[in-house]
């Protein structure tokens, strides 16, 4: 007698998508950006057990994957990683400064930023300009408090990769303390991929990050046509 079928999860990217690339940078065996670069879609189902599903829906910012063919299983209580090591000043109010903040939703604004959806792009007769604000916080967690981690956030290293006039933009936190925090903390990836097409090719390009405003502007100069001979 043949095996039965394994069960398959079945998931649903609702309109809310911010195309933020988070579900399928995680979970790329289920989900794929449409052709527009516009929304994720769920293109493959996932057998039942592969990942938790808790996994997969928390890692949308903005709640839009949804499991529809089956009952989401009981949510996991506390954390089962190994924890960081302890602090090395005395934090021994982590408590009281946890309790103050814990009922406090984030903006959604800042959660943006961690995905590099907090941008814009200008385009000048030679160059575009391709700016970006840059998370200022580290988002709030018990183990933010325990592990006595700052509130403001360190600074990503950025990276620019061209091809052409598709350009790769990767900003990644490096500060290993605050990296450890992303496990635990849901819509906190440890850095963002932007990937954008360009009528024209890129021949070079220019970093520039300001501490102050946290603003990293990645200036992309145009490659200039080649003139033909008379």
């Amino acid at each position: 007698m043949a095996e039965a079928a394994a069960q398959l999860e079945e998931y649903f990217v609702t309109e809310d998508c911010i195309a933020c690339d988070a579900c399928c940078n995680d979970f790329p065996d289920i989900f794929v950006m449409n052709a527009e670069h516009t929304r994720a879609i769920a293109k493959e189902k996932s057998p039942v057990g592969k990942f938790n599903p808790w996994d997969i829906v928390t890692v949308c910012p903005v709640d839009a994957i949804k499991l529809v063919n089956l009952p989401m299983p009981a949510k996991p209580e506390g954390e089962k990683k190994v924890e960081a090591a302890p602090a090395e000043t005395d934090n021994s109010d982590w408590e009281r400064r946890w309790a103050a903040v814990r009922d406090r939703l984030e903006p959604q604004w800042e959660r943006m930023k961690r995905y590099g959806m907090a941008s814009s792009i200008d385009e000048e007769k030679d160059r575009y300009i391709v700016r970006f604000d840059m998370p200022a916080k580290v988002p709030n967690h018990r183990l933010k408090f325990k592990w006595g981690l700052p509130d403001d956030m360190p600074e990503y290293k950025a990276a620019v990769e061209i091809h052409g006039g598709n350009v790769k933009i990767r900003a990644k936190l490096e500060d290993e303390k605050v990296k450890k925090l992303c496990g635990w903390v849901n819509s906190f990836p440890e850095g963002f991929l932007r990937e954008l097409n360009f009528p024209v090719p890129i021949k070079s390009h220019r970093l520039n990050y300001d501490p102050e405003t946290r603003i990293l502007e990645v200036v992309l100069e145009k490659a200039q046509p080649e003139r033909q001979a008379a």
